[in-house]
């Protein structure tokens, strides 16, 4: 790691009273990961909860976790111990560049079989210069090794680039993408020109550019037999509204099976007829967080929308993730006039995050979780935001950085730290701290 982050680790080590985990390596330098990790072909849905900017995506096997931090590096958490390592292996390698086997600067992973797969869209040093082969796929061993291209996701370099693009998905050993704002479906490992099938979509009128603004932001989800994918649509009125289709690969239809209730149906919250603040898709139910406006559920097939509970009676405002057992959710607070987070100074009227409230799928409240011990440990904790959840523990970041000045323009400095709290416990790991 690199030595600023281990002086800052070691700092915070030794205020916290909670466990540090360690690296996990062999005396020869290699990782001492399991070989026979072994991930599920479907689509990982708890794996692709976090809207934390600190994140890049994350994927599970039956032993550890894979999750990208720092930006750029891959990481390993063994889901027993909590200890974590880099994803690389190589003896004195500093980690802070491309030649590091943790580097994977991703939009998107996933673990199938036993390769770990990603997106990357980095330029390849070769013969002295850089050669752009846009955004591809990629996979290595369950320790990082053996990198290689799997597939290409672009038809043309320089086309909607991963900066903008939407994240892949894979299920039951199909990719799905998108690209110029059309969403396509291809086998892993397949051709691009020969083997991509269009699902939906007609080419953006900006097709062709880096940052294409105009093409749809498609959210893509999996579950069961159907592919889902949720699209902000304008409406006649000139309003948009999230809408959710699904796509069955046997048939190749598409079919449009929900839209984001209005407040004729769910009252008013804090974005009524417009997007859905999380979701979740399971066995043909959709479930619904609604920022100021409750947990809900709708059944695919009969569009019959239920609530499940009266969340708002704990938190107004919040963020949720969900996983196939539990709806977890964070208090938070609402932007101010000015656009920037409003944040209670001192004691109980502090609402940065600092309690969690867990439900069952049926809407049956489980245990309310308090991480205002953290609060009391840093100063400089502004808040905490839900990551996944993973059988029993929520992986959450706790934002304890600080804020440094030059002229008007403010920079963050310090730390985020990984945790995780078990719901049956209650008691909170600190995993890993990262700029």
């Amino acid at each position: 790691m690199k030595t600023s982050k281990r002086l800052l680790s070691a700092l915070l080590a030794a205020l916290l009273t909670f466990s540090l985990a360690a690296c996990n390596k062999d005396g020869d330098g290699k990782l001492n990961i399991p070989v026979n990790q072994n991930g599920s072909k479907d689509f990982q849905k708890n794996m692709h909860q976090s809207d934390s900017l600190e994140f890049g995506r994350v994927s599970e096997t039956e032993d550890g976790i894979y999750i990208q931090l720092d930006w750029d590096y891959m990481y390993y958490i063994d889901k027993a111990t909590k200890g974590i390592t880099i994803l690389c292996g190589k003896p004195e390698c500093e980690h802070n560049d491309n030649t590091c086997n943790a580097y994977t600067y991703s939009n998107s992973i996933w673990f199938a079989g036993d390769k770990l797969y990603f997106i990357n869209s980095d330029s390849i040093m070769e013969n002295g210069s850089y050669v752009d082969y846009g955004l591809r796929l990629y996979c290595v061993d369950p320790n990082g090794e053996n990198r290689r291209v799997v597939q290409k996701l672009q038809f043309e370099v320089g086309g909607e680039t991963s900066s903008w693009a939407p994240f892949p998905i894979q299920h039951r050993g199909i990719v799905y993408f998108p690209y110029c704002g059309v969403l396509y479906a291809m086998p892993m490992g397949g051709d691009i020109e020969k083997d991509a099938m269009a699902i939906w979509g007609e080419k953006s009128a900006d097709a062709g550019q880096s940052f294409n603004l105009s093409a749809p932001r498609y959210t893509l989800w999996a579950d069961g037999d159907f592919m889902y994918f949720m699209v902000n649509i304008q409406q006649a009125d000139k309003t948009y509204k999230d809408t959710l289709f699904q796509y069955d690969p046997s048939s190749r239809a598409v079919e449009q099976v929900w839209q984001v209730p209005g407040k004729d149906k769910v009252g008013e919250w804090t974005s009524t007829g417009v997007s859905v603040s999380q979701w979740y898709v399971k066995d043909g139910t959709i479930y619904f967080y609604l920022s100021g406006g409750d947990f809900w559920k709708t059944d695919l097939d009969t569009g019959e929308t239920v609530k499940l509970a009266d969340s708002h009676e704990k938190t107004k405002y919040g963020k949720a993730v969900f996983s196939d057992d539990y709806l977890c959710l964070i208090n938070s607070t609402p932007e101010d006039e000015d656009g920037g987070q409003q944040y209670g100074i001192g004691g109980d009227d502090y609402l940065g995050g600092d309690t969690i409230y867990v439900y069952g799928l049926d809407g049956t409240f489980v245990k309310e979780l308090s991480l205002k011990s953290l609060y009391d440990k840093f100063d400089t904790l502004e808040s905490c935001e839900l990551v996944f959840c993973s059988g029993s523990d929520i992986y959450f970041v706790a934002d304890a950085s600080t804020k440094v000045w030059s002229g008007n323009v403010g920079k963050k400095e310090g730390n985020f730290i990984l945790c995780c709290i078990n719901i049956e416990t209650g008691e909170i790991t600190q995993i890993y701290n990262f700029d």
